[in-house]
């Protein structure tokens, strides 16, 4: 499917904000949101950002970690919650449900549709988006030793989220059939980092690498010197990541 030109040239962030459609009638009432796994708010803000009118804005997760900026904001409510339960949200109570990297953590992804199809009124739509983790791609001096680490970190989930799944990107659209949702847009992109620091997605990325080659020592020398080879190029100015999102629309039919 060809990507909406609106969505070309923009970060993540702003393209799942552009894919909830956060318009709303002149006068009309707020438009609820809940943003599931909201951490430090990022997509919040965004979404803040874009709103076309009134909005209030529910961050889930199982703590509350929003930026001060962002808690501090009167449209957006904290909210803790256990997402292998329930939503903790009346019947038909949302217009819009962000999922965003939620479904590889889950004991049960379908589950999880199947409930935001709950929770969403007729017509409220859910953004169901993850990255692909087995797509990811450096830029590096040694194509078949970075093939290796990615194969590894995406067969390798950390201990700290055994459940994670490296292609669940591909795997969203299947997930689409767990509820009788109608399929708006499917969505794929792949945006450029050029940044190698502790707060881009490439670093956390390669740490993931190197917390699953921990157990084989051999391995585990060769991710160090791969990092640190990622390092100088970035340094130079050579430094290259990116992995494919994938996001999924879904309307709750309106019988109407």
């Amino acid at each position: 499917m060809a990507r909406d030109a609106s969505l070309h040239g923009v970060g993540r962030h702003d393209r799942i904000a552009e894919l909830a459609r956060l318009q709303t009638l002149l006068g009309g009432p707020p438009l609820e949101v809940a943003d599931l796994a909201a951490g430090y708010g990022r997509t919040v803000r965004t979404l803040l950002a874009a709103a076309q009118g009134p909005i209030r804005i529910h961050a889930v997760d199982t703590a509350s970690g929003l930026d001060d900026d962002v808690l501090n904001d009167e449209r957006v409510r904290s909210v803790i919650a256990d997402l292998d339960e329930p939503l903790p949200f009346e019947p038909g109570a949302l217009d819009r449900v962000l999922s965003i990297n939620v479904a590889e953590h889950l004991v049960d992804p379908r589950a999880h549709l199947a409930d935001a199809f709950r929770v969403l009124r007729p017509g409220g739509l859910l953004v169901l988006a993850h990255s692909d983790w087995d797509t990811a791609l450096f830029a590096g001096d040694d194509d078949a030793l970075t093939r290796r680490l990615v194969d590894r970190f995406v067969s390798t989930p950390p201990r700290f989220a055994e459940r994670a799944d490296g292609f669940m990107g591909r795997k969203l659209l299947g997930l689409a059939s767990a509820a009788p949702f109608e399929i708006e847009t499917v969505e794929t992109w792949a945006d450029c980092h050029r940044r190698f620091d502790a707060d881009s997605v490439g670093w956390k990325v390669a740490r993931g690498v190197l917390a699953a080659a921990v157990d084989d020592p051999d391995l585990a020398a060769e991710a160090q010197a791969w990092v640190d080879r990622l390092v100088r190029l970035a340094d130079e100015g050579r430094f290259l990541f990116t992995v494919t999102d994938v996001a999924v629309v879904l309307r709750r039919p309106d019988p109407a």
